[in-house]
């Protein structure tokens, strides 16, 4: 069975500023132990070296994503490089996922009636994000793509993520868990503001 992973979204963030972003984040989370520096596996993680974390949350290890570039490993740390996979959208990739409209909170999923614009949003987005936008099926209102939230938590497209392999820590979905603001400070997320996405890897 493949591992539980916690996605953290920044859906703000633009796409020039992601890889300036998921390399501080790593300098920081090696610097203070977080995480080993080298990059290893086919999908690109940091293994976690602070045993206490991976006892309180079961994060195995870590993964930084920036959107059109790619962890290469150097001779004692790994750095960023233009031209990886990384597309920016987060998703379930077991099953499929569901978004809502910003404006009339109807549900929408890939395959509805009325789908074609959010169909249509996700290939936009892979080469030019700031034109995607979806036109609700209910309200016709046009909105950007990266406003539309998941319900359940399976979707959110941006720039920068941070994936936790290993566990769905729910506790990150709602205010007042205080282990939960914890991590999230220590991943760079001092606002709550990132979008969290539970997947499997």
């Amino acid at each position: 069975m493949s591992d539980a992973t916690t996605i953290l979204v920044d859906s703000r963030l633009e796409r020039d500023d992601a890889a300036a972003a998921a390399t501080a984040l790593y300098l920081r989370l090696v610097g203070d132990g977080t995480i080993a520096a080298q990059v290893h596996g086919t999908e690109p993680r940091f293994r976690v070296v602070d045993e206490r974390l991976r006892e309180q949350t079961g994060i195995l290890a870590i993964g930084l994503h920036a959107s059109g570039h790619r962890w290469v490993a150097g001779p004692e740390e790994s750095h960023l490089v233009e031209g990886g996979p990384d597309n920016g959208i987060f998703c379930r990739y077991d099953s499929g996922f569901t978004v809502r409209c910003p404006e009339c909170h109807v549900d929408l999923s890939p395959g509805d009636d009325g789908s074609d614009a959010l169909e249509e949003a996700l290939t936009v987005w892979c080469d030019a994000p700031d034109s995607a936008y979806v036109a609700c099926p209910a309200c016709a209102h046009w909105t950007p793509l990266s406003q539309w939230r998941s319900p359940a938590h399976d979707f959110a497209v941006g720039h920068f993520a941070i994936t936790l392999y290993g566990s769905h820590l729910h506790g990150l979905t709602g205010g007042g868990d205080h282990q939960a603001t914890l991590l999230r400070h220590r991943m760079g997320d001092l606002a709550a503001d990132y979008t969290v996405v539970f997947a499997r890897a």
